[in-house]
Formats: structure tokens, sequence, C-alpha cells
């Protein structure tokens, strides 16, 4: 076991068996092996496994908003499912649980981590979720979006739109996109599709990498958009460099076969790793569309 990861267990927990335990040097100890255990020490033997019910009381025993984040992002890390909990719940709900117990000591990063845990979880949860984020949505463009998600899982896209339009006023790109979504599908506002690219270029203007595939892909196809092979290039381009897997792929694509771009094997090959790193099944794909795949 690496002997600083040693002295920190063996401190964290030697501070919660004493009678006043320094909370301060408990947050630091746990927070380090926290990270630790995140990134996946646990699982490779570096650090054992009773690391994990340490960081779980040593942090929940400090009880700030950032021990309580520290220790819900732990809890969806690699190691997370080693880590303690209530029986029966899933490491998704525990984390839920502690971004949670952060949003309730009104901290702002809290109830954005909490309303993101909720995407997919029950009513009642997204519905605190809800309740989490209006403090901060008031003067915070990232918690007015993320209270715009909230009221359209809540099934209230007319409400989700009014919060979108103020955080997309207030230069939200990911509320300009989910403008542009719900123009475009009628969804809360009567469908209007000349308004629905506007949030489009908007949100692509403003960096959203979605909205920067998605007017690639416009002008690629022509739709809805002037057809312009350079142009589509570019805004993948703009896309993969912001993290978005199908741009690089595209590009890949596009400097592989010479379309609309000069056929380039060796930036093929690049486009194509970028894609691979980011996430996208480069080979299957090059499979479907019966091509080789180039290499460096």
């Amino acid at each position: 076991m690496d002997l600083d990861s040693g002295h920190l267990l063996a401190m964290a927990a030697g501070q919660l068996a004493a009678d006043d335990p320094d909370l301060d040097l408990v947050e630091t100890a746990c927070t380090t092996l926290a990270g630790r255990i995140d990134r996946g020490d646990m699982m490779i033997g570096i650090l054992p496994v009773e690391a994990a019910a340490v960081v779980v009381a040593g942090l929940s025993a400090v009880g700030t908003a950032t021990a309580w984040i520290t220790l819900g992002r732990c809890y969806l890390g690699v190691d997370g499912a080693l880590l303690p909990g209530a029986e029966g719940d899933t490491q998704l709900d525990r984390a839920r649980h502690c971004f949670a117990r952060a949003a309730t000591l009104g901290d702002r990063d809290g109830a954005l981590l909490f309303a993101r845990a909720c995407a997919d979880g029950p009513v009642e949860a997204q519905r605190e979720a809800r309740e989490h984020l209006r403090p901060h949505a008031a003067t915070d463009a990232e918690a007015r979006y993320r209270l715009g998600l909230v009221e359209q899982w809540l099934g209230d896209p007319a409400a989700a739109v009014e919060h979108h339009l103020w955080a997309a006023g207030q230069g939200n790109a990911d509320a300009a996109f989910e403008l542009y979504v719900l123009y475009s599908t009628g969804e809360g506002v009567p469908r209007d599709d000349d308004t629905g690219r506007t949030w489009l270029l908007r949100a692509a203007d403003l960096g959203q990498p979605r909205a920067l595939y998605n007017v690639g892909a416009a002008h690629a196809t022509g739709t809805g958009f002037p057809a312009d092979l350079t142009l589509a290039a570019d805004y993948y381009r703009r896309a993969a460099d912001a993290g978005n897997a199908r741009a690089a792929a595209m590009l890949g694509y596009m400097h592989l076969v010479g379309e609309g771009i000069p056929a380039d094997e060796a930036t093929a090959a690049r486009w194509f790793d970028t894609a691979e790193d980011l996430g996208h099944p480069v080979d299957d794909w090059l499979d479907q569309l019966d091509l080789d795949r180039p290499r460096a």
C-alpha cells in the first residue's frame, strides 16, 4: 500500500475514533482518499477496501456542502460500488442523497449536481430538485437552465421555455439549444422552425457542442440550411474541438473520402483517433460504411 495513503487512512480513522475529532484534518484526509478511490486505487489494490468505510464515515461526519459533494462524486466514480451505503440503494441513489444534503445547506453546486442526478430519477426527487434550484435560479443562468430541464421532466414544457429564455438571454448555450429543440418540436410553444433555427445558431455561436454538430450536419445535407460541405466541415471541426465525438468522426470521414475538403488519410486517421478517444465506435461505424480505417 502507498505509504502516504496509509498515513492518511490511519490519521482519518484515528480522528474519527477520538472523543473530539479534528474535522478539518478528517476532511483533508478523506477528500484526498476519495480522489484516490475515484481514480480506481482500490480496484488495483493500492488502497485497502477499508478506506471506503473511513471515507464515507469521515465526510459524513464533517457534514459540509463540500464534503457531501466530494462523497457524492466518489459514489459515482470507478470504485463507487465499493463504498458502503443504505441497503438496496444504487450508486446513483447514494450520490443523490449526498448532493441533496449539500443542496439543503444552500449550496449552489449541490443543487445543480442533485438536479443532474435526477434526470432519470423518481418524480419525487425531481420535485425536490426543483425546490433546491429555485433560490439560485433568480440570478444564476446555469441554475435557471437546470430548472427549465426539471420542468420538462415534470411535464411542464411551457414553464421550461420561460426559464430557458431567461438563461439563454444571459448567454447560457445549453438553454439556447433547448429552445431550438422545443421550438422545433412544438413542446411548450407553437412549432416554429425559423425560430428554432435562430436558437440553434445562437447556441452554436455560444460554442454548444451539439448545436455546432447539428449546424454542420444541416449544411452537409442541405436540410434547413444551404448545402455547403466546406462550411459543414468548419462546424464539425468546432464541434469536435468542443468534445463532440460524432463531429470528429465525420471530419475523419470527410478527409478519408475527400468530401468537401481535400482527401488526406493521415488527417482522417487523426480525427478518427480523436473520435474514438471521445467515445465514438469508429471501427464499427466504418465497417457499416464498408470503409477501411486509415492509420496515422
